[in-house]
């Protein structure tokens, strides 16, 4: 048996990618602020053990004690432990000057926060086991691309990147850690972004979105699960 753990599985690329993993032998956390209850259902028709983990990742506090609980749910016979940190908010967009402090701090705990310490956490708990971990990240564009008005959103999945090659330097048994960058998805956030007034790149997504130049959820999670179960 494998096991996920996935974060923000209620809509879009984390539902897809979710979806996509719901096999027998598959144990999945989805770990999100709302329930889809379409994947218990799949998974109660596909004979696969998914758990909904309600909690909300800006409360950066409570992760060591999310993992843990999660990991007394997953037992020593596994073959593999698999983190997926997709969960990720592009608000506030705009000028920095525009932003309210809390809303920055926000978006900083869901996009950097809450993954690196999903990581830590992972990793801590799960050293004394014989077990593959496997942590995937998941970028963006945006973190190479510098954009007027999306500066939180960058910044964080820049340090994302470059966290994750850090850790791949570092010394850890049976750890496997890599990021994969999505590219354009037709997504609820993608949408957020292209339709705010005043955003300097929002007419480039409009363009994009017209000419059919953006992905599919499904399509972009294919390649996701197809690299993960060969992980």
């Amino acid at each position: 048996m494998r096991a996920f753990i996935i974060t923000g599985t209620s809509r879009g690329l984390g539902y897809e990618i979710c979806k996509q993993l719901i096999k027998r032998n598959h144990l999945i956390f989805s770990v999100a602020r709302n329930n889809n209850d379409s994947l218990i259902e799949l998974a109660a028709q596909n004979d696969c053990k998914l758990h909904f983990v309600k909690y909300d990742l800006q409360n950066i506090d409570g992760i060591s004690e999310l993992i843990r609980g999660i990991m007394k749910r997953v037992n020593e016979e596994v073959e593999s432990i698999t983190l997926i940190n997709n969960a990720a908010q592009v608000t506030p967009l705009g000028n920095i000057d525009n932003y309210r402090p809390e809303e920055a701090v926000k978006s900083i705990q869901t996009n950097l926060l809450a993954p690196i310490l999903l990581t830590q956490s992972l990793i801590n708990q799960t050293a004394e086991r014989n077990v593959h971990r496997i942590i995937v990240n998941v970028s963006s564009g945006s973190a190479k691309d510098a954009t007027a008005g999306m500066s939180l959103y960058c910044a964080s999945k820049a340090a994302l990147n470059m966290f994750t090659s850090c850790i791949q330097l570092e010394d850890h048994k049976s750890l496997t850690i890599y990021k994969v960058d999505p590219g354009m998805v037709d997504t609820t956030m993608q949408e957020l972004a292209r339709n705010q007034e005043g955003l300097s790149i929002a007419a480039f997504f409009k363009e994009a979105k017209e000419k059919g130049a953006l992905k599919s959820a499904e399509d972009v999670a294919k390649k996701i699960v197809r690299r993960v179960l060969a992980s």
